[in-house]
């Protein structure tokens, strides 16, 4: 039996990407050997026709480069390219625009047409950002009224992630999003560097998000997407 080679990480990135049997002549690996590499990492078949975009996946559009996307989405670059050119999403450019608190602030504020006037983009990128962070248009009201802030509740805010805070105070998400932009308070999500990456598969997932402050899932996600085996 011969044996396979050891993985790259640019190996890895083509699973899912393309069938199997493509991505095996491509890397010159049998398929079966694609097919349980695939598997282990947690990566769906490819399927450029059929899978609907979901709306996490449309709001991602244009927030990252369409490549990392497409190995976020287990979608071909062709596919993400061409779904966010039809939805009119401009390209990736980290040179553009940073949002920042102040900025996030007005969304909530002004209309879309004079948050795009004083910070000088089009209106389809303050769109695209304002419906990332779940915030309505400027005078529509949310579906159903909400309760008045208190300060116990406001204490919560940025102190985890808004999600697990709309959980713990049995508001809607989009609610508890608007009002730490209102309060110009920043969320606790943080992107993985280079110095949480080396801790991954030195120690059991838990051990490592209890020292990264992270969920174990989360751990473990970032740790299959690199390709590093879990240690037990």
């Amino acid at each position: 039996m011969t044996r396979e080679l050891p993985w790259t990480a640019d190996e890895d990135r083509l699973l899912g990407t393309l069938p199997d049997r493509d991505v095996a002549k491509r890397l010159d690996r049998s398929r079966d050997a694609i097919i349980e590499r695939r598997r282990k990492l947690g990566i769906s078949p490819f399927s450029p026709h059929g899978r609907r975009w979901s709306r996490v996946e449309e709001e991602l559009l244009g927030t990252m480069p369409d490549r990392r996307l497409a190995r976020k989405f287990n979608r071909s670059v062709q596919t993400v390219t061409q779904h966010r050119q039809a939805k009119g999403i401009p390209v990736f450019n980290p040179q553009r625009h940073r949002w920042t608190p102040a900025d996030d602030k007005l969304l909530s504020e002004r209309p879309d047409a004079q948050v795009a006037l004083l910070l000088g983009l089009s209106r389809m990128a303050v769109k695209h950002r304002r419906v990332r962070l779940g915030l309505p248009p400027r005078g529509r009201k949310p579906p159903t009224a909400q309760a008045p802030w208190q300060p116990q509740e406001d204490a919560l805010l940025g102190s985890a992630p808004d999600l697990a805070v709309a959980r713990k105070l049995g508001r809607p998400i989009y609610n508890v999003r608007r009002r730490r932009i209102q309060l110009g308070l920043q969320s606790p999500f943080r992107h993985w560097d280079a110095r949480a990456d080396a801790l991954l598969g030195k120690m059991p997932d838990q051990a490592a998000a209890r020292r990264l402050g992270r969920t174990v899932a989360s751990v473990a996600t970032r740790r299959k997407r690199l390709g590093i085996a879990a240690i037990r």
